[in-house]
C-alpha cells in the first residue's frame, strides 16, 4: 500500500487510522468537512476539504490517479439526536447516498480497494428483524442505514470489480473518544462521585482499543479476502458487566476516597442480546494475522490518564 484516501479523517477512528497508515509509510490524502480539526492530523498529510454531500466531486478535487485504497469513514448522525431521532431519517438516507457516491468516485479514480466500517449495531438489527416484533427504538434508523449502505456499496463495488470490505467494529474506545461514550461516561461520572445508571449489562459484549482498530483496518486493506465479512474485536467477548466493573474499579482507584458503585439495573432499557458467535474474530486473525496489542486494562488506564490530564 503506497497511497490512500481517508474520508472522515479527523474523527475518532479516522485520525487514528491516518496515524497508522503514516507509520506504515503510506501517503495519506485526508478528506473531511469544512471546519474539521485539521490540526489533529500530522503535517505530512495532504488535506482536502469536502462536504459529505459533495463526495461525488472527489475525482475533480483530487487529480492523483495512483491511489490504491480509499477508507470511507465519513458519516453524519453517528451519535446524539441525529442518530436517535426517527424524524431525522433524511440524514441517514443522505449517508447512504454519499457512500454510494464514494464508491462511484473511487471507480472513476481507478482505486482498486474500498474499505468502510460498520458496527455491532448491524448485527443487532439483523437479530431484531428475525424476532418479527415491533421495532420502536429510533436508533434503528441509524442501524438500518448502516446495514443498507453496507450491502448496497458492496454490490456497487462488485459491479466495478473493486475489492470491498465493511468490517464491523465492536466497542471502540480509547483516548480521544466522545465524552458521552459508554466508557468515558462511566469514568467521568465516577470522578464526579455519581453512580452511573445502567441496565443489568448481562449481555455479551466486547471492547477493542482505538489503535488496535486502526491497525486492523490497515491489515484488512492489505491482506483480507475480497468480499469476506469480518468482525474487529478483542476476541475475548464476555458479559458487558465484567468489562464495566473493571473500568469502574480502575476509575475509583484513580479517584480515591469513597468508592462509587455502578448502578446496574437502574436503567430499564433492554439491550439486544447477541449470541457469543456474533463476536467471533477468528476469520480476521486467520486471514490478516491481526492480534490486539492493547489489553482492556491498559486501554482503560490510558483513557483515565488522559481524562485526569484534561481535568487538571
Amino acid at each position: 500500500m503506497k497511497k490512500a484516501i481517508v474520508t472522515g479523517s479527523t474523527g475518532f477512528i479516522g485520525k487514528n487510522l491516518v496515524n497508522e497508515l503514516i507509520e506504515n509509510n503510506v501517503e495519506v490524502i485526508a478528506v473531511d468537512r469544512k471546519g474539521a480539526n485539521w490540526d489533529s492530523l500530522p503535517d505530512k498529510v495532504i488535506s482536502v476539504e469536502c462536504e459529505l454531500s459533495e463526495i461525488s466531486r472527489l475525482p475533480e478535487m483530487i487529480s492523483d490517479r495512483n491511489i490504491d485504497y480509499i477508507f470511507h469513514l465519513a458519516w453524519q448522525g453517528v451519535s446524539g439526536t441525529n442518530r436517535a431521532d426517527a424524524s431525522d431519517w433524511e440524514i441517514q438516507l443522505k449517508n447512504i447516498k454519499a457512500s454510494l457516491e464514494a464508491v462511484e468516485a473511487a471507480h472513476i479514480m481507478n482505486i482498486s480497494s474500498f474499505i468502510t466500517t460498520g458496527s455491532i449495531h448491524e448485527a443487532e438489527i439483523q437479530q431484531e428483524i428475525l424476532k418479527g416484533t415491533v421495532i420502536s427504538d429510533p436508533v434503528n434508523m441509524y442501524k438500518s442505514a448502516k446495514t443498507a449502505s453496507h450491502w448496497m456499496c458492496k454490490a456497487k463495488a462488485g459491479e466495478y470489480g473493486m475489492r470491498f470490505f465493511n468490517p464491523l467494529i465492536i466497542g471502540a474506545y480509547g483516548v480521544g473518544d466522545k465524552p458521552n461514550s459508554l466508557i468515558n461516561m462511566i469514568i467521568k461520572q465516577i470522578f464526579d462521585n455519581r453512580s452511573p445508571s445502567l441496565s443489568t449489562c448481562e449481555h455479551i459484549y466486547d471492547f477493542v482499543y482505538i489503535s488496535d482498530i486502526a491497525h486492523a483496518l490497515y491489515l484488512i486493506a492489505k491482506k483480507a479476502v475480497n468480499g469476506k465479512e469480518y468482525m474487529i474485536g478483542s476476541g475475548a467477548a464476555k458479559p458487558l458487566k465484567d468489562f464495566l466493573t473493571i473500568a469502574a474499579d480502575m476509575a475509583n482507584a484513580a479517584k480515591g476516597g469513597e468508592k462509587i458503585p455502578l448502578g446496574f439495573g437502574k436503567y430499564n432499557g433492554k439491550p439486544v442480546s447477541l449470541p457469543p458467535e456474533a463476536f467471533d474474530t477468528t476469520s480476521l486473525t486467520e486471514d490478516t494475522g491481526f492480534k490486539p496489542q492493547i489489553s482492556f486494562e491498559e486501554g482503560i488506564k490510558r483513557t483515565i490518564d488522559r481524562i485526569l490530564k484534561e481535568n487538571r
